[in-house]
Parts: C-alpha cells; sequence; structure tokens
C-alpha cells in the first residue's frame, strides 16, 4: 500500500549529492577476511555461555556462544576455521567482554547443515534466538515500523539493500509483524530515495497480499530531514498522536530474519558502507568481527590523513582501526580528515536551540556545566539524543554535543577533567564563563560531529563585508572630489579596530580573535554611519569605543550588551546624517545578500522593514534602517537566542523608533531604539520549543 509522504519541513537538510554518490550506485561485494573477533558480550550486561574450546575447528554459522531463551540471543562463527584464541576484550574503558578468535582454515572446517524452520508465529520467536536476534525485539505490539531512513551522509547500505534484496525485507518485515502480533507494517524511507521507494512498493504488491494475511503495509516517504532517523523522532513522525505501541526494527535485521526462517541462516555478515577518504569507497558484505583496518586496506586504504568514525560523520565514534571490529550495529565505517575546531566563545546566536529535536538550551546546558553547577532537572539534559546537531551549526564551533554527553552521564566539569588521564573520560580543556580565560583550542577534534556546517563566526563576517561592497562602490563613485578622504576614513577606521582589539587581547593575555574578521567589519561599517565630512580623528576614536567599551570590556564577541558599531555611531556622532543615507537602493542590496547567504532570517528583517515604511512612508529612502535591518536587528553579537524573543525585539524596535521619530530625535532614532533593546536581550532569552 501507499502512503502520501510523511512530516513536515522540519529538521535539518544536510545532504549533499556529493558524499552520496561515492557509493550510491555500487553494489555489494563479498569480502572475508584472515580472521574474525567475534564478542559475547549482549545488551544489558547478558554474557553468552562459550559451546567451544580453543583449537576447536568450526564452521559459518555454527554456534559459539549460547544463551537462555529470553535472555539475550546466540552467538555464531562468522567464517569458516578454527579458534585461535579465547580472550578478554575492552569494549569501552573500564568495560571487559570474553572474545572468541577465529583464524580462517576452510580445510579444518566440520560440516555443519543449516537448522530447518517452519513459518508459524511460535516457530518464528523460537528462531529469533537461534538466528542471533533478540527475542525482545519482536515483543507483542500494535505496529511493526520497519526504519529504512537514511539518516546521515556517506552511508548508503541501507539504501542498496533495498534495492538488491528488497523482497527479503518485505518477507521478513511480515514474518516479525507475525511474531509481534502487529496489526499493520510501516516502512519509512527517505522521500528524496524514490528508486527504492519504488522498488518497495512493487515488492509490497508482490508478496504482501498473498502473505501478510491482510496486514495493511504501508511504505511511508519520509521527508529528509536529520535526524528523523532517530528511534524516537521517527516513532513520533509515524504515531503522531495516536497512543499505540511500536516495534522499530531495521533493515538488516529484517533481512536477517528472512534468511534465517527460510534459508536457515543465522546473522553473520552486515552490509556496511566504506566512504570518505579512501582509494575506493564500497559497499560490503563482511563477516561479523571483522577488523575495521582489514576493510580499510581492502578498499586500498587511506587518502590521506585521517580519523575512521565507526557509524556515521555526525553520530559515530572515532575508533582505532586495528584494535576495532565490525558489530551487527555496525552500517558503515567512514574515513574522514580530522576538522579544526576552534572552539570559540558563545555568541548566544540561538542556533543549537533551533535545531536540537528535543527542544533543549544546549548553550544553558553548557554554561551551567562549565561552572561547576549542579544541571537543574527543568533543562531535560537527560532527553539528549546526541544527534550531534547543536555542535554542526554552531558558528563558533563549540563541542556542545561532548559538553551534553558529559551531562548526560551525570559527570561533573570537575570530575571529567580529574579522570581524563585514565582516558574513561573525554578530557576537556578547563573553561569558565567569562571570555577573558578562554584560551585557543585550536586542535584537530575527534568527539563528534566530525564534520560542521558553513557558518562560522569567520564566514559570516566576510559575507557581511560582502554585502557592503556595492555601497562602498556607489559612494567612491558619486563622490569624485572626497574620494581621498572617502578611503582615509575607512582604512582610519579598520585600523584603529583592528589594532584596539589586537592590542587588549594582547596586553590582557587573552586569545587574539582579529582571524574572525568581526572588529574588521565594525572598522568598516562604522565610517559609513557618519557624514563624509568627519575627521579622521574623530572615525579613529570611534572605531576604538566601539571595540573596547562596546565589545572587549564586557568579554568580546557574544558578550556585547550593545552593538559595538551602534556604541561608536551614539558616542561620536547620534544626529549626523551618514554619507550613506541616500543610497538606500544600493541599502536593500546587503539586505538581500544577507538573506540569499542564510545569514540573516528572512522574516524578521523584511517584518521590520515593512513596519518602518507603513508607519513613516519617508523611511523607504533611508539606507540606514536597509543596514539596520541587515545587520542589528539580526546581529549575532547582540540578539536574543529564542525565536520568541527575537519576534519580542524586531517589533519592538520597529516601534521604538517610529515613537523616537515622533519625538523628532531624527536619525539618531534608530539608533537609540536599537541600543535600549540591545539592553534587553537577557529578558527576551525564552526557552526555544521547536522540536523536529
Amino acid at each position: 500500500m501507499e502512503c502520501d509522504v510523511m512530516g513536515r519541513s522540519r529538521g535539518i537538510n544536510i545532504y549533499e549529492k556529493a558524499w552520496e554518490q561515492l557509493t550510491r550506485e555500487k553494489s555489494f561485494e563479498g569480502y572475508v577476511p584472515e580472521k574474525v573477533c567475534i564478542s559475547l558480550g549482549q545488551e544489558k550486561g547478558v554474557q553468552c555461555h562459550l559451546t567451544v574450546v580453543q583449537g576447536e575447528s568450526v564452521c559459518r554459522g555454527q554456534v559459539i556462544g549460547e544463551t537462555e531463551p529470553g535472555q539475550g540471543c546466540c552467538v555464531h562463527a562468522s567464517i569458516d576455521g578454527y579458534i585461535e584464541k579465547i580472550s578478554n576484550y575492552q569494549r569501552a574503558p573500564g568495560i571487559q567482554e570474553p572474545c572468541v578468535l577465529i583464524r580462517r582454515d576452510s580445510k579444518k572446517a566440520k560440516e555443519w547443515h543449516p537448522f530447518a524452520m517452519d513459518f508459524g508465529k511460535k516457530a518464528v520467536h523460537q528462531a529469533l534466538h537461534r538466528i542471533g536476534l533478540p527475542a525482545q525485539m519482536l515483543q507483542k505490539r500494535e505496529i511493526l515500523v520497519v526504519n529504512g531512513f537514511a539518516n546521515e551522509p556517506y552511508i548508503t547500505s541501507g539504501y542498496r539493500l533495498m534495492m538488491e534484496s528488497p523482497g527479503k525485507i518485505i518477507i521478513g518485515a511480515i514474518l516479525g509483524a507475525m511474531a509481534a502480533e502487529a496489526e499493520s507494517i510501516y516502512i519509512c524511507i527517505n522521500d528524496d530515495a524514490f528508486d527504492a521507494v519504488a522498488r518497495m512498493k512493487h515488492c509490497v504488491k508482490k508478496y504482501g497480499q498473498n502473505m501478510g494475511n491482510q496486514r495493511p503495509i504501508w511504505v511511508v516517504p519520509v521527508k529528509h530531514r536529520y535526524p528523523k532517523g532517530n528511534e524516537k523522532i521517527l516513532l513520533g513522525e509515524v504515531l503522531g498522536r495516536r497512543h499505540l505501541s511500536a516495534a522499530l526494527v531495521t533493515l538488516a535485521e529484517m533481512s536477517a530474519l528472512y534468511d534465517g526462517i527460510y534459508d536457515g541462516e543465522p546473522w553473520t555478515r552486515v552490509g556496511i558502507t566504506v566512504s570518505g577518504e579512501v582509494a575506493t569507497p564500497k559497499n560490503l558484505w563482511v563477516p561479523i568481527g571483522t577488523n575495521v583496518q582489514d576493510v580499510i586496506d581492502y578498499c586500498g586504504g587511506k587518502t590521506g590523513e585521517g580519523i575512521i568514525i565507526h557509524g556515521g560523520p555526525l553520530s559515530g565514534k572515532s575508533i582505532d582501526g586495528p584494535n576495532t571490529w565490525v558489530t551487527k550495529e555496525t552500517c558503515g565505517i567512514i574515513v574522514l580528515k580530522p576538522p579544526k575546531v576552534l572552539n570559540g566563545p558563545c555568541i548566544h546566536c540561538g542556533q543549537c536551540r533551533e535545531v536540537c529535536p528535543q527542544g533543549l538550551m544546549p548553550d544553558q546546558i553548557e554554561a551551567i556545566y562549565l561552572s561547576g553547577r549542579e544541571i537543574p532537572d527543568s533543562y531535560r539534559a537527560a532527553d539528549c539524543i546526541k544527534c550531534g546537531l547543536c555542535s554542526y551549526v554552531c558558528p563558533s564551533e563549540r563541542r556542545l554535543t561532548e559538553y551534553m554527553g558529559q551531562v548526560k552521564k551525570g559527570r561533573k566539569r570537575g570530575t571529567t577533567e580529574k579522570n581524563g588521564k585514565k582516558e574513561d573520560y573525554i578530557e576537556l580543556k578547563a573553561e569558565a564563563l567569562d571570555r577573558q580565560s578562554i584560551q585557543p583550542l585550536e586542535e584537530k577534534s575527534q568527539s563528534a560531529p566530525h564534520i560542521h556546517r558553513r557558518g562560522t563566526i569567520h564566514d559570516m563576517m566576510k559575507q557581511s563585508i560582502f554585502a557592503l561592497i556595492p555601497l562602498l562602490i556607489g559612494i567612491f563613485y558619486i563622490n569624485p572630489g572626497d574620494r581621498l578622504h572617502l578611503v582615509a576614513m575607512l582604512i582610519t577606521g579598520v585600523l584603529s579596530a583592528v589594532l584596539s582589539e589586537y592590542f587588549w587581547q594582547m596586553l590582557r593575555n587573552e586569545y587574539l580573535s582579529i582571524h574572525d574578521y568581526s572588529a574588521c567589519f565594525t572598522g568598516l561599517l562604522l565610517p559609513l554611519l557618519f557624514p563624509l565630512d568627519t575627521p579622521l580623528w574623530k572615525i579613529s576614536l570611534g572605531a576604538v569605543a566601539a571595540i573596547l567599551i562596546g565589545k572587549q570590556i564586557f568579554g568580546g564577541i557574544g558578550h556585547s550588551p550593545i552593538h559595538p558599531v551602534i556604541v561608536g555611531k551614539i558616542l561620536l556622532s547620534p544626529y549626523g546624517i551618514p554619507m550613506i543615507e541616500d543610497f538606500w537602493i544600493l541599502a536593500v542590496f546587503s539586505v538581500v545578500w544577507m538573506i540569499v547567504k542564510r545569514m540573516n532570517p528572512a522574516e524578521y528583517s523584511l517584518i521590520f522593514l515593512l513596519l518602518l515604511w507603513a508607519g513613516r512612508p519617508s523611511n523607504i529612502f533611508s539606507a540606514s534602517v536597509c543596514l539596520a535591518a541587515a545587520y542589528f536587528i539580526q546581529s549575532y553579537e547582540t540578539m536574543p537566542p529564542s525565536r520568541t524573543g527575537r519576534w519580542i525585539f524586531t517589533l519592538s524596535a520597529a516601534g521604538l523608533t517610529l515613537l523616537f521619530q515622533e519625538f523628532g530625535l531624527g536619525i539618531g532614532s534608530l539608533f537609540f531604539s536599537i541600543a535600549c533593546l540591545d539592553l534587553t536581550v537577557p529578558l527576551l532569552a525564552f526557552p526555544s520549543v521547536k522540536r523536529i
């Protein structure tokens, strides 16, 4: 059965074709290593009892570890060979699990016959234990949801499984629904994989009616928004407000269920994607327990320096290839160049709140964590799903996901630093809330996420400067007699701003931040708001005041109570007519550029302009109003972090500007109103409730 596209346009789209094209059209290849290391550990601490001894010959599919029914599942040999060693394996710091090392040797493998199964409900339940699937997976539920959503970049193993073995997935899902007594089946696939959706629908028509016992099977295209593949979010997407119980299973599990029931073959191999900085990206069928480094070497090895990621680049973990082995949960092995993470100061932009699927406030949780205080329960830090989006979108490239993970585990900052040397915790640099104590952390981070969205503070300032270029060209062309003075004003403003910030930070032994271009932008924009005949000393003094009084004295970027440019303007020339005032057409370009480049949300800037134009039509011809909409209303240095706060800020700024204009403050009305609203930003930090 078909179903319309499910889900509104929520979440964040991180899809880029270049990532998936590496392996999207590559069929699965088989690979058998020389040895495998199979862990006997189970979920919830359940241990398997060994059924083999060292030196014994085994064959693929033979049970080597067994648990009591209902307490886990059997563990099988994934290759033919002999037991070379039985030892303990360190799965995580302080956690040891027994493992079996099997050396491939087909000559010594004994003959083994697959177990036979029938297709009844009771037989399926019994088969789960023998196949290697946990019986708890298919407890009685009303709905069975098959997760076919391609959740992360680079990973195409699920897509290839749907393209190459759709029948196995459909029949496996039907068998799973029989075991769980589910009344319906939902197969969720991202909507841009239209060929996989079509193939799965075709198989549903072919097998669903005959085998499903009139059980409806829905193929559901889900809008491609990360992290909708997460269990909580995907079930919420399917169930909506219906209070129904659901079992969530993966494509690999349903394919393994088919193999176990129909072919009597236990779960001994997984389909994975090997991609990124490797010579030949591939989709591979590999035995469970294969060494990760062997897999990478089979694909030609690394093409350069890179870290190995188990899973996807957003939520996967960096691993040591030679000491890590493929498990049933492995969907991909990605090699990426480690990003250089600045871990700069929080600028309170609120982007982490906007994208958080759980509606959390990562910036606030991080601030409390770094202060060493207890996180209040009202912040719901335990609800974090560690999707990595907060760090992915952070323009300061802060390690929000890393901090959230520590908070979720109940670890305090002091405990984390104390135990960092024991490799039990991720060692975090000591940071205080004030800007002065923040030290440069330009090091290669290996904590998730391993990719970051373009849009750092450096990028934002560059785009802001580019948006001013038409204004600069227009003023330079229209005023031929004052060109030298204009150039001198701009150079004076930029040099005064940059040098004042540099010497302030150098003398106070602080982290030098002039490379982010924020001081350069301040020094470039400020002279444009002064009259053309302004003496150079006043430009220099205004730029120094903007940087020191409006920015550095309060802790630097992100801590300014009033926008630095407005501070310089109000202190030196509050009522002076800006030289760009008549170039409103070129100033509109600045607004459009910032919106097109996604530096500003369009709704706030446009509403601000429309309100001012409606209240006083003469504001249409004011370039200062346009620049305010482009840079001051949605300034990442001073704007409220929440959507509600931004709306209040925008509407109040427009209303207060019109009020000041009625009282005859002239051009100063705009700057005084925004300065007043900047001071109220701490009161507008409402919690964000946006969810995916």
